[in-house]
């Protein structure tokens, strides 16, 4: 029995480290999508997307995934998908359209007529 306690403490924590990496690519990805850079974007969907993918695929694969003890993994990897799947539907965040850059490289707000 203390065998399968050490091994779930092994994998939580694996799982710990996974969640924190995928919500740093997500951060990194509202920042990317945030500015306009397209490749980086699609580079941090993807990802995101196949981190909290495998997470789920393995939580499954283990039979883990509805259990009590596992539901705070399972509960974060989809969040991390759902937030990522809404924010590409409602393209949301992008830039400003009413932004335009300068020749120095400094925004200017353009006014609505």
């Amino acid at each position: 029995m203390a065998e399968k306690t050490q091994r779930y403490k092994l994998m939580e924590r694996y799982m710990t480290v996974a969640l924190c990496a995928d919500a740093v690519l997500f951060f990194f990805y509202l920042i990317a999508a945030g500015n306009g850079v397209i490749w980086l974007k699609v580079i941090l969907t993807l990802l995101c997307l196949a981190i909290s993918g495998l997470l789920l695929w393995f939580l499954y694969a283990t039979k883990e995934l509805l259990r009590q003890r596992s539901l705070w993994i399972t509960t974060g990897a989809a969040a991390i998908a759902v937030c990522l799947l809404f924010s590409l539907l409602l393209n949301f965040p992008s830039p400003n359209k009413y932004k335009q850059k300068d020749e120095k490289s400094s925004y200017v707000t353009i006014e609505r007529l």
